[in-house]
Formats: structure tokens, C-alpha cells, sequence
């Protein structure tokens, strides 16, 4: 049952209240709560008044989380978003990039993944805010992303490209996360470890490889056998004659960092270019003094020659790597930047400086993948 405190009444209740403590309540009000303020299915929710009494409950034997999972098709079938909250359980089959995004001036982290079921259906599901680092911790510290397994506890519904997805619904939403190789044994998960039994009658043990190479952590680390065996190692100075866009491994120090190039921007949602302000646009041939044009939350696209209203945060840190042969400028993009700095926050962002995590690099040895472009050779 959902329960309410009074924004009056918090301070006097907040110390009794702990979220996965047994209480017993006394002195309260029941009352209808509307759709959109729902959370759980029923329509009654308790109110503590000022002389609510909260007493310890240490003989409860209950489940603590007490999940009701919906199927996937009760979902993906909605033609209308419902406004009540629910519990999903699915296999990760799949997961996006993290995503740096800015609306209406302000920062945030999204993370796309894709759920299945043991029939087979297909659920999309979107990671916000702080989720988006738990599902991130969870993947750099489960040695296999084959078989994690994904519980949403009152996640929401929301119409994605005309099709119906499900998201973490602000901070009520609790996320689970579990690696399906391994025995769920602890009492309260007993649905989860019956919904990875049903996964294996399914799948079986078999190779979970191609799962897996759906899954992006944070960064696109390339494999040991990538870096010993299927790429040409050069020194920097045979570079130059190495064809564009050919890979090599290259071993050097990070001696600076090119700070003047930034590490960070706005960019387009499709290409990826910078973009800029659609009201700092200046028509150099027009004589005439400009006026602002567009709204605050538009901007232009030099590449796609449009305006635009949806930006991503994209990073890109220029650096100077030395060998025994030479030196060249390599540029890190938003996987390998984002690994340094996975934590960052939109303050940290918005004050302009480096973060130490970044600094630190240099005088540092390191394997680069890299291969060479027409801007590479010019800025070299």
C-alpha cells in the first residue's frame, strides 16, 4: 500500500522510517489517490496523521519485496500509457551507450537497454539519473554479460517512437540486477532464481557470447586478442605510412594534454557535430544589425543544416603521446573519456576545468588503438 507524510510532518517521522525495516502503524487515515499520483495498483493510500503511533515489528516473516511481475506482452500491446507502477523481471539482452544529455539547461544520464523474456519477447527499457550508475558499477564487476538478469520494481510506462517502453519512475523505482549464472539463494529473490530456472530450461548453458557482445559497458574496451594478435604494432614514426583508416597498436606515454582543445561539447543527436546556439547565429553578409532568433532550447547543426531542440554531452580530449620515434596528437572519444570520468557530475561539467581524473594521465604509459584520417595528418 502506498503512504503518505505531510511535507509539515516528515521531520517528526523521518528517524521511525527505514526502508527494508517491519513496522506496525497505528492512528492513520485511509483516502482515494488519484492516477497519476499512483504508484501501486490500489486505489487507497494511508496518510499519517500527527498522533500516527510507529511501533518496531521484529516477527515479521513476510517477504520483503514482494514482487508481481507483469508479463511483457500485457505491456508492449498498450496502444496508451497506464498511469499505475509495476514490477518487471527480464533477461539484458542488450544496452546503449551511456548517454550525456542536456534539455531545458540541465545535465543528466540516460542508459537504453533491451529486456526478454523466456518466450522471447522483447521489452525496451530506459535507465535514468542514478540508475544509469548502478547498472554501469554492476556491468564493470560481473565477469559475465551474458546472463544478467534485470529486476524493476515499480518501473512506469512511456511511448517511445510509437512503441510502448518502460523506465525507471523518479526515486520510487528500485533496480536489481543479478548475474544468471549464479544460484539467487537469499528467501526474498526466490521469484527471481524461479525466473532464471526458466531461462535455462530455455537457453540451456549454451554460449551467451553473442548476448553479450550486445551489451556496452561504459567503454568499448577492445580485447587482449584485438591488441596482440589482430593489429599491426608501429612505432609513431611508420605512421605516416600506414593507409587511412587502417588500425595500429602504438605504445607510448601521454606527455600532455592539448587544453585549449577542451574535452568536452555539445553536440547533435545524429552526426554528433558541435552545435551552437540558434540565437548567437550571425549573417556575416547581412549589414544589418542581427536580432535573436530562436528559442532558448533550439540550436543549429552545421552538418545536418537544420535546427535542432535534442543535444548530447559528447567528450573528446586531444593528447600528446611520445615514443622513442616521435610524437602524435591521438583523439579519445566518448567511451574512452567517459571511462576516466564516470562519475561526473553537470557541475563538474559547467565549471570549465579538468578534472583531476584526466590530468592524471599524463606521464602515463599506454596501448593505443588508433588508425589515421585526413584531419589526423593535417593536424600532425
Amino acid at each position: 500500500m502506498q503512504a503518505t507524510v505531510r511535507q509539515a510532518l516528515v521531520n517528526g517521522f523521518k528517524h521511525q522510517l527505514e526502508e527494508g525495516s517491519a513496522i506496525t502503524l497505528q492512528r492513520y487515515s485511509l483516502g482515494e489517490i488519484q492516477p497519476e499520483y499512483r504508484i501501486v495498483k490500489r486505489g487507497l493510500r494511508l496518510s499519517f496523521l500527527s498522533n500516527t503511533i510507529i511501533e518496531k515489528c521484529p516477527d515479521y516473516t513476510g517477504s520483503l519485496y514482494r514482487f508481481d511481475f507483469r508479463p511483457f506482452r500485457t505491456i508492449t500491446d498498450l496502444k496508451t500509457e497506464e498511469d499505475d507502477q509495476f514490477d518487471v523481471i527480464g533477461q539484458v539482452v542488450a544496452c546503449e551507450d551511456l548517454d550525456n544529455y542536456d534539455k531545458n539547461g540541465s545535465a543528466g544520464k540516460k542508459k537504453p537497454i533491451t529486456l526478454i523474456d523466456p518466450e522471447g519477447n522483447e521489452l525496451s527499457c530506459t535507465l535514468w539519473g542514478s540508475y544509469t550508475q548502478q547498472f554501469s558499477d554492476f556491468l564493470d564487476k560481473c565477469s559475465d554479460h551474458g546472463k544478467i538478469i534485470a529486476v524493476l520494481q515499480l518501473a512506469m510506462m512511456k511511448v517511445w517512437d510509437g512503441k510502448m517502453c518502460i523506465q525507471n519512475g523518479f526515486k520510487a523505482t528500485r533496480l536489481y540486477l543479478f548475474n544468471g549464472k549464479d544460484t539467487i539463494s537469499t528467501d526474498g529473490f526466490r521469484d527471481v532464481e524461479a525466473f532464471r530456472q526458466s531461462l535455462l530450461v530455455v537457453q540451456g548453458n549454451e554460449n551467451s557470447e553473442n548476448t553479450a557482445s550486445r551489451i556496452s559497458t561504459a567503454s568499448r574496451n577492445n580485447t587482449k586478442e584485438d591488441f596482440v594478435s589482430k593489429v599491426p604494432m608501429n612505432c609513431i614514426a611508420e605512421l605516416l605510412d600506414v593507409g587511412y583508416g587502417v588500425p595500429s597498436i602504438i605504445v607510448g606515454t601521454i606527455c600532455a594534454i592539448q587544453e585549449e582543445e577542451g574535452w568536452w561539447y555539445l553536440g547533435c543527436r545524429t552526426c554528433r557535430k558541435r552545435v551552437v546556439k540558434s540565437s548567437e547565429i550571425v549573417d556575416l553578409e547581412n549589414e544589418t544589425p542581427p536580432k535573436p532568433s530562436g528559442g532558448p532550447n533550439e540550436w543549429w547543426c552545421s552538418k545536418c543544416k537544420t535546427t535542432i531542440t535534442g543535444i548530447k554531452t559528447q567528450f573528446r580530449l586531444q593528447v600528446r603521446v611520445q615514443d622513442d620515434t616521435g610524437t602524435v596528437s591521438v583523439s579519445l572519444f566518448n567511451e574512452e573519456v567517459q571511462v576516466m570520468v564516470d562519475n561526473m557530475t553537470a557541475y563538474q561539467l559547467s565549471d570549465g576545468l579538468f578534472p583531476p581524473e584526466i590530468m592524471d594521465i599524463v606521464d602515463k604509459k599506454f596501448v593505443f588503438k588508433v588508425s589515421i584520417d585526413e584531419y589526423g595528418i593535417k593536424k600532425n
